[in-house]
């Protein structure tokens, strides 16, 4: 059994307008949680990527490494927090809002060479294995399809892309040099997606105890130490719900994909 584990934290960005600060300790707080607190991932198999780090194409390259070899047995996990928007459908077929939910890298420009799609995300993860404990969480805005909410001291900020560029542009034919419509991933995830909001809401990145974070990711983590035992993933997610709503948060995290009603571990 080999557990591995990725965990994108991005809080600079090169446009000085969308720095984050909560989302490096995230990634910290999600590593000690399952390499201290549980021991359930080795540190040797935890890849953490930050900052300048988290181009498209390392992220890529490390979800490759994330899934390859994985067995029956095995536990993944896949954490990202920082930045998302949605952008113009490149199949709008597969659409009903005509929209794509992203990621933002460090090194997203608005262009497709730069962009991280739902469908992109399917399709890295659609050969994990059936029998494989695979957990995915996205602590961005528009997250449930696949953004966030910045609070200082007193005054809240969204995990939201500033200075997005048109992303309409792509006809048809520089979509389908993108991808090849035969390929695309439209069945349910083999996994868990635990997701910070809707895909119509943004992610708070929240002021809490003294220090930053993704709230969705804070309150995550809170239940996990008390119920990840005893409460399955979509459970843990509703009490989450309630914490983020108690504490003023307007998001609504969501769980979903064939693993949803598993435990966070094995």
């Amino acid at each position: 059994m080999k557990n591995k584990a990725l965990l994108v934290g991005i809080n600079k960005y090169p446009d000085p307008r969308n720095e984050l600060r909560g989302c490096i300790n995230d990634i910290l707080d999600m590593e000690h949680f399952i390499a201290e607190t549980n021991k359930v991932y080795a540190k040797q198999n935890i890849k953490k990527l930050t900052d300048r780090q988290a181009t498209k194409k390392e992220i890529v390259s490390q979800i490759k490494w994330l899934v390859e070899g994985a067995a029956p047995g095995d536990q993944l996990l896949f954490h990202y927090s920082g930045h998302g928007a949605q952008a113009p459908t490149l199949f709008p077929k597969l659409e009903t809002d005509g929209l794509d939910e992203i990621i933002c890298p460090y090194d997203f420009d608005g262009s497709n060479a730069t962009t991280l799609r739902d469908k992109e995300f399917a399709q890295l993860f659609a050969g994990i294995p059936k029998g494989v404990h695979f957990v995915w969480i996205s602590d961005s805005c528009h997250a449930e399809d696949l953004s966030r909410d910045l609070q200082m001291p007193g005054e809240p900020q969204y995990r939201y892309f500033n200075g997005l560029k048109q992303m309409n542009e792509l006809n048809e034919e520089s979509a389908f040099e993108a991808y090849d419509a035969t390929t695309i991933i439209t069945t349910p995830l083999n996994g868990a997606l635990l997701s910070a909001c809707a895909s119509h809401e943004l992610s708070a990145d929240a002021y809490i105890d003294k220090r930053f974070n993704g709230a969705f990711t804070h309150y995550l983590i809170k239940n996990l130490l008390q119920y990840s035992d005893s409460k399955s993933m979509q459970a843990i997610v509703q009490l989450v719900n309630i914490d983020l709503d108690k504490n003023g948060y307007d998001q609504n995290p969501e769980s979903e994909g064939k693993l949803q009603n598993d435990y966070f571990f094995l």
